[in-house]
């Protein structure tokens, strides 16, 4: 009688073990997946990241796909090329604990045509300091962060404000903006000397070099010279700048005195332009302003 109990007990006891492995290791999910742009021209690139849980705490693993495009992968998050073709396309990540636990997600990128021209750049890092409406990044408007400036004087906040870019079949075009709040002895409220720094890391993609042309004027102090200054750098290198007119006027403005770039040759490769402003002290400054505008141009 003994034999047929082992018969019919050892399964039994086999899938109880099973079971109870199984119920324990809970689930887990995808709580987001974000990307950099929803909206990418073709051939360009756009940043991904996972967020997900286990509730049991464990250890993840992610996988990322898609059927266009390339992909490198870095655990929760990953950089997706587009394709040169357009259309909306999704980009899925697999989640998976050890023990059999998984979850998947996706999010749908839009691919616009390529640029006509060859350049991946003229995305500005904008930062400020001395502003007390609160610096660039945290003003009302978020204006040159995530909005965009309409390109007349009288609708632009203080600091930094930028235009969309404009494209035509061969340039691509895009304005600046720094704005000077009224210093305190000329019946404003700022007492700080305010400063201003734009950065755009240009890439010349192909075999063809572009041409960057840079423009600029603006309105500073007319009480002493030197100040309100801007200076334009590319790679490193100072290619033009522009200061207050000065005159012993006190608490006007007057237009300032440029020293305008010449067209600049920027080879296949890697380029930084970097703009700074400084006022250079806390006074006489009324309705000072800069505007520039930079226009790359391929061949």
């Amino acid at each position: 009688m003994i034999r047929p109990f082992k018969t019919i007990y050892l399964p039994f006891l086999f899938l109880a073990i099973w079971s109870c492995a199984d119920l324990y290791n809970k689930s887990n999910e995808i709580i987001a997946i974000t990307a950099s742009d929803l909206t990418v021209r073709g051939g360009l690139t756009v940043q991904l990241a996972c967020e997900a849980s286990d509730q049991d705490g464990d250890i993840l693993s992610y996988i990322w796909e898609s059927g266009s495009g390339s992909l490198v992968q870095n655990g929760d998050s990953a950089t997706w090329t587009a394709p040169a073709d357009t259309g909306v396309y999704f980009i899925t990540c697999t989640i998976a604990d050890d023990y059999g636990a998984s979850a998947v997600g996706s999010i749908a990128i839009k691919v616009t045509r390529p640029s006509l021209v060859p350049v991946s750049g003229l995305d500005w890092t904008l930062t400020d300091d001395g502003l007390i409406n609160g610096t660039n990044s945290s003003n009302e408007n978020n204006t040159g962060i995530t909005d965009y400036w309409d390109g007349t004087v009288e609708n632009a906040d203080f600091g930094w404000n930028v235009t969309i870019q404009e494209e035509t079949d061969s340039s691509i075009t895009q304005s600046l903006q720094f704005k000077v709040e009224d210093s305190a002895n000329c019946g404003g409220g700022n007492g700080n000397t305010q400063n201003g720094t734009a950065t755009a890391n240009i890439q010349v993609n192909g075999s063809s070099p572009l041409t960057l042309e840079l423009d600029f004027s603006g309105i500073g102090e007319a009480q002493s010279a030197g100040y309100d200054r801007i200076i334009f750098y590319l790679d490193g290198n100072v290619i033009g700048d522009g200061q207050a007119p000065g005159g012993g006027l006190g608490c006007t403005a007057d237009s300032v005195l440029v020293n305008n770039a010449g067209p600049q040759i920027l080879d296949p490769g890697p380029h930084t332009l970097i703009i700074e402003f400084t006022t250079g002290d806390a006074s006489f400054h009324v309705d000072a302003y800069y505007e520039i505008k930079a226009k790359l141009i391929a061949p």
